[in-house]
């Protein structure tokens, strides 16, 4: 039986692709085991360290709410009502064995070897630990080990290859180079203990080294009442990491990290912030001055307590020789004291910190008698030796002082100066976002002190924090309405493969179990941009045990991995010679044309031989070739200037109406000009590139692949080869995401060739880190406008111009400039367009197609362009909007199509509803009241229409029918976590239902892996239509053999009515019987359906929708609260609700991430993605979802087409940019306080530096100047 959380999960349709499924299933399982009764605000808390990219997260806060005490959750979709609470463990939960119960790991010493490293878990002894650490100098204390997550081992020659490389990656130094022995300090109880207690005559709660963060937390939550700063320590170590990093990681090896790696500790700063007391435990006592011997360690005989402060810990990288961190004492706080700390991130949870601080300070009748200002951040912690600062000029000039106005201004000015000086010196990223929030804190904390005078419209934001509208549980509903006439068609429907997907029981291609023999591949790439490569050397990775061989750019041939009949004519070899698509894998004379460009892959006998193999191979570069890399988009003069071979002609043009230029220069028409900059995003799927090649004699080469094309990698596997494409087999069941990202056939491709170069299964499974270097993201686009409007702001014409980086090969951008302008106008009317879009080649990966090609991009311009008009008109923008919607006129959507007819509009209808049923002009109005009222804290609401192209390819669909009724279903389509085989699942059901007038049960047809080898010619699934191609492929085939096997029923029901002779004991007429009728009658059980544009317009339509964002936004610190969204969605009938719900979802808030947060870091000097891991990249978590959602489908018409739906997984994605537009909102009438009315351009993401940039203008207001009332 499956555990209840599966059961729920699954049938809440908390999974799409479903590769994140079990890790948010033992979330939710740890969260209760720990705490079985939790409240609704505890449960959300858990799910601080999960990323899902499909869902959105909503099913799953959801599914996790229903076991809480306090649960009000209500299922809008399947209407399934739960008990509150948690299920019964008793029942459920695995029986704990008895014989381990009294097992104590600390009774004995336990030894693990492997892989050149010794693992010590020693006997629960301290003196033993210490006489361990004393013998052996390059061993290493650890607890959790958590670590490893950050800074990775290197070995001495991938080291030497980056040597004077300005390294922007923390996880990359070179930790442990030379530390061979782990001492695991988990199990040592006088380590571990948390208890009240005394040091030197101070008394707070002092904490064993190697506890564990979370028990820590449980701690001090236990003592709150013993000192007033434990509750707001307890709110920010919430932050710290996650859950599981908490549970695991020790509390001391938190800050050791902070002491000798660099590392940007939020538990530094707040032990720095509270006077807090380090003790080591020694058997020698140190010579040095630096420490103090404190008499014996926690009563332990012949070991010593030396201590030191928090501040000399931190300065100091040496470490008492011998010595193990014993504890730390946290003090209580006096009375009469007041404590505050803060940090700010590129995402409130699960993020490192970008500055931190934590502040105390003693008031005597309104003047400072004693403060201590902590601050992690001015110092560049990407440098070892960084740390967290006393701010002592600071505290010198406050100390005695009274809070006045004066004061406080000659605070903010010192700050300023103190912060600007050390992060100049130091250097770093986000050096002016650093200098601004070290001001904002010290501001947000002076307010704090005199929190009584200060005037009222700076309390909130000035006093409060945005940590309580982050508390605040999420709600809202999801509402839909069809008629059941075709159940199961349009009736929400489970996965019937959640449960598996729950349990983590069902497979995907890195599941498979690999062969005997099977080699594994590791990635190896260059590192450097435009530098040409003098020499690979591998010998030193040949010589790791283990490794068998490799393979690179000579094996592949001219083939040389380059996709499916490169289709770009119109890039020129001869003038673009170092960008030229076929050049994919690189080697000795080449250039390099990006950072992390293929030069091959290792095979070994282990994934981790491969890779450690992998990072020994040692290429050289001749110096005199190297240039600076083109990072930029750039117009194409800029670029010829830079670099001759990166400018492109014009590959897309759109040209509608009148002349634009003529539109312009009339007289009744205002000609308003702007610029426009989009971001890129990557794809972040859960599951990487992943490929498992197995050779066979006769049949040529199996291959499992995550691929969203199949027929391209059969067809490139065949010339890398040289084998017919009947020979190459390919083979997906079920892919953990992809957005666009898994059409590159590459690493399928080199896997494919080691298997022949070795005759051995390989298998492929590409790390997040070098997946991200390659696979590029979203194309980025910097464009210009010219709009001609009337006086009441209706558009009469727009001249847009756009340039985009394709990177360093072609792939999909171009796609993308064609998708741009199909969608440029939007939901607005636009009757003459004059629309160009460019390429230009940059030292980047090659642009990707990311979800929303182009769409979203387009959605950003045009509703910046609505902002401009609005700006320059001095009207309401919503008012802009509703007056350029395209109207539901036949004639007039006939005279706006150029791509497809804007048939069945229901845009107008929807914005007056959602207008209704958003409230928005009432909250418009509160908006409004709330800004008046409030200085440092701004909200903004906006409305944003959406028209959506969408185009369907063709599916070819098998289906198999048994003589017991079951079904079994092959489509030509990529299950990637869209529904699509649940869909076809439906469709099925009820088409061969139709042969008796009952659907068949859905459990009754499964659904088989696509195979290239029974379907051939496999186009991409993408554009979220392979659903309903394949659905449609399959209805053809079931109505083929329902109209084959009417005959077989007919005579059926013919001979049971002559043979009715009333004995109850007739055999019925059912589905199973008829099959095997059907057989004994010779009959073909099998039907292959397809759909394919046919040239009569089934393949294009349009969708419509319309959102509504308000947005609350701190005016110091630029954080930021999504409040609410409402989507309203024309799906027309939708196939399942509950999958296209939580599609249109996850569509969302992809684009809130690409919108706000999902920032491209690259570093400029030598083309390097800083941003190629979860450590700066930081996709929306939980905490990100609005805190009221509600979703709406509108069923709208969608005659004559195929199916009767429309797609969901894409089009919600640019109704994202209500949010982008409520910000832009929120921003400017901070701004505006300040009495700056200037217009500003808001590039994407619009990351929390960029809002603190955005948002700079308005501390210059009167109030800051003068916050306390006289």
């Amino acid at each position: 039986d499956f555990h209840p959380i599966h059961t729920r999960i699954a049938n809440n349709s908390g999974m799409q692709c479903g590769f994140c499924t079990p890790g948010m299933v033992m979330t939710m399982y740890q969260a209760l085991k720990k705490q079985p009764e939790m409240t609704m605000e505890e449960i959300e808390g858990q799910f601080d360290g999960n990323i899902c990219r499909c869902t959105g997260y909503r099913p799953i806060l959801d599914t996790a709410k229903t076991f809480a005490v306090d649960s009000n959750v209500k299922d809008h979709i399947c209407l399934r009502s739960y008990s509150k609470g948690s299920y019964d463990q008793k029942k459920w939960d695995p029986v704990f064995p008895e014989e381990l119960k009294d097992f104590k790991v600390g009774r004995s010493r336990l030894e693990f070897v492997g892989g050149g490293i010794k693992w010590i878990k020693p006997e629960d002894s301290l003196s033993s630990v210490l006489e361990m650490i004393s013998s052996n100098s390059s061993s290493n204390p650890v607890g959790g080990r958590t670590s490893l997550g950050i800074y990775k081992p290197l070995p001495a020659t991938h080291s030497s290859e980056i040597k004077g490389q300005k390294d922007k990656s923390p996880h990359l130094y070179k930790d442990d180079a030379k530390l061979r022995v782990h001492i695991d300090l988990s199990d040592v109880g006088v380590l571990s203990r948390i208890e009240e207690a005394s040091v030197e005559g101070i008394k707070g709660i002092e904490i064993g080294g190697s506890a564990k963060i979370a028990a820590v937390m449980e701690a001090l939550k236990s003592s709150k009442s013993k000192s007033s700063s434990f509750e707001h320590l307890l709110v920010h170590m919430k932050k710290v990491a996650n859950v599981h990093v908490r549970d695991s990681g020790s509390f001391a090896g938190n800050i050791i990290l902070a002491k000798t790696k660099g590392f940007l500790s939020d538990l530094a700063t707040l032990l720095l912030g509270t006077n807090a007391i380090v003790s080591w435990a020694c058997k020698n006592v140190p010579k040095t001055s630096a420490y103090k011997h404190a008499g014996s360690f926690r009563g332990k005989s012949g070991i010593h307590r030396v201590i030191q402060s928090m501040q000399d810990f931190l300065s100091s990288p040496q470490t008492p020789d011998g010595a193990v961190l014993g504890s730390i004492l946290i003090p209580y706080l006096q009375k009469g004291s007041l404590f505050r700390s803060y940090r700010v991130a590129i995402r409130p949870q699960n993020s490192h910190a970008i500055v931190n601080a934590a502040f105390s300070a003693e008031l005597s009748e309104h003047k400072v008698i004693k403060v201590t200002l902590a601050m992690g951040g001015l110092m560049n912690h990407e440098k070892i030796g960084a740390h967290a600062l006393r701010l002592h000029a600071i505290e010198k000039l406050l100390t005695g002082k009274g809070l006045t106005n004066e004061t406080f201004g000659s605070v903010r000015d010192a700050v300023s100066k103190l912060a600007s000086s050390i992060v100049s010196k130091e250097g770093g990223m986000r050096e002016e976002t650093r200098i601004r929030l070290a001001e904002s804190f010290l501001m947000k904390f002076l307010l704090t002190l005199t929190e009584k005078n200060v005037h009222h419209e700076l309390r909130k934001g000035g006093v409060e924090t945005i940590d309580s509208l982050r508390k605040s549980v999420s709600k809202g509903y999801q509402e839909f309405s069809y008629p059941d006439t075709h159940a199961p068609i349009a009736v929400p429907t489970p996965l019937p493969s959640g449960k598996f997907l729950a349990s983590g029981s069902a497979k995907f291609t890195s599941d498979l179990k690999p062969l005997p023999g099977t080699l594994h591949a590791a990635l190896v790439i260059a590192r450097r941009a435009r530098a040409t490569i003098k020499n690979i050397d591998w010998s030193g990775a040949l010589k790791m045990p283990g490794v068998h061989g490799y393979v690179s750019k000579e094996d592949l041939g001219e083939s040389n991995c380059s996709t499916w009949g490169e289709p770009f004519a119109f890039y020129d070899k001869e003038k673009f010679p170092l960008y030229y698509t076929s050049n994919y894998v690189i080697g000795i004379g080449d250039e390099v044309p990006f950072h992390g460009k293929p030069l091959g892959i290792v095979l070994a006998d282990s994934p981790a031989r491969a890779r450690a193999a992998a990072l020994r191979v040692l290429t050289t570069y001749d110096e005199s070739t190297l240039k600076e890399p083109v990072v930029d988009v750039k117009s194409s003069k800029e670029l010829e200037q830079v670099c001759p071979s990166c400018a492109l002609p014009t590959v897309s043009t759109q040209k509608k109406g009148t002349d634009v230029k003529e539109v312009l220069q009339s007289s009744e028409v205002t000609e308003i000009r702007g610029k426009v900059h989009t971001g890129s995003q990557r794809h972040f799927y859960m599951e990487n590139q992943v490929a498992y090649v197995i050779p066979d004699e006769e049949m040529g080469y199996k291959i499992y692949c995550a691929t969203q094309f199949p027929s391209a990698a059969n067809s490139l596997i065949a010339k890398l080869l040289g084998l017919p494409q009947s020979m190459i087999q390919i083979i997906h069941n079920r892919m953990g995401g992809s957005f666009g990202g898994k059409y590159d056939c590459t690493f399928v491709g080199m896997a494919a060739v080691g298997a022949k170069k070795y005759d051995r299964p390989v298998k492929f499974y590409l790390d997040k880190n070098n997946d991200m270097r390659n696979i590029s993201g979203r194309v980025s686009y910097n464009a210009e406008f010219k709009v001609g409007v009337d006086k009441e702001g209706r558009i009469k014409g727009l001249d847009f111009e756009a340039t985009g980086s394709a990177g360093a090969r072609p792939n999909f951008a171009w796609f993308t400039n064609l998708s741009l302008a199909t969608a440029l106008s939007g939901g607005y009317a636009i009757f003459n367009q004059d629309f160009r879009a460019y390429l230009t080649f940059t030292n980047l990966p090659g642009g990707q197609v990311v979800r929303g090609p182009g769409e979203i991009q387009a959605g950003i311009c045009m509703e910046t362009i609505i902002e401009r008009i609005a700006y320059e008109l001095g009207k309401d923008s919503h008012d802009i909007r509703t007056l350029n919607l395209i109207s539901e006129d036949k004639k007039i959507l006939e005279t706006l199509g150029f791509n497809g007819k804007y048939d069945n509009c229901t845009l107008q209808r929807m914005w007056k509803t959602l207008e209704e049923r958003a409230e928005y002009k009432s909250r418009a109005a509160a908006v409004q009241k709330f800004n008046s009222e409030n200085k440092l804290r701004k909200r903004g609401i906006c409305m944003v229409p959406l028209r959506y192209s969408v185009n369907m390819w063709k599916k070819s669909a098998l289906v198999n029918l048994y003589t017991d009724g079951t079904v079994l279903v092959r489509t030509g389509g990529s299950e990637m976590g869209q529904g699509l085989n649940v869909k076809v699942q439906q469709i099925v059901s009820y088409e061969l239902g139709r042969l008796l007038g009952e659907s068949i049960p859905i459990e009754d047809i499964k659904m088989a892996p696509m195979d290239s080898n029974v379907l051939s010619c496999q186009i991409f699934t993408g554009g979220s239509t392979g659903s309903e191609a394949s659905a449609e492929a399959a209805r053809r085939a079931c109505q083929t053999l329902v109209n084959r096997m009417r005959p077989v029923l007919q005579g059926m029901e013919a001979k049971v009515k002559k043979d009715v002779t009333g004995d109850s004991s007739q055999p019925a007429i059912n589905f199973a019987a008829v099959c095997a009728a059907a057989e004994g009658a010779n009959l073909q059980m099998q039907a292959l359906g397809h759909w394919a544009d046919s040239g009569d317009d089934k393949a294009s339509y349009q969708t419509w929708g319309c959102g509504c964002s308000e947005v609350e936004i701190d005016v110091l610190t630029g954080e930021m609260v999504l409040l609410r969204s409402d989507l309203y969605y024309d799906a027309a009938q939708s196939l399942n609700p509950s999958i296209d719900i939580g599609q249109a979802e996850g569509a969302f808030m992809m684009g809130i991430g690409m919108l706000l947060q999902e920032e491209t870091l690259i570093d400029s000097s030598n083309g390097e993605l800083i941003s190629h891991g979860t450590w700066e990249y930081k996709p929306p978590l939980a905490v990100n979802v609005p805190k009221e959602w509600n979703v709406i489908f509108f069923q709208g018409n969608k005659s004559g087409k195929v199916l009767s739906s429309k797609a969901s997984g894409e089009p919600p994605l640019v109704m994202s940019t209500s949010v982008l537009m409520a910000l832009r909102h929120a921003i400017a009438d901070a701004r505006k306080d300040a009495g700056n009315v200037d217009w500003f351009d808001m590039p994407t993401p619009v990351t929390v530096e960029q809002r603190l940039k955005l948002l700079q203008p308005a501390w210059k207001q009167k109030g800051l100047k003068e916050p306390l009332a006289s």
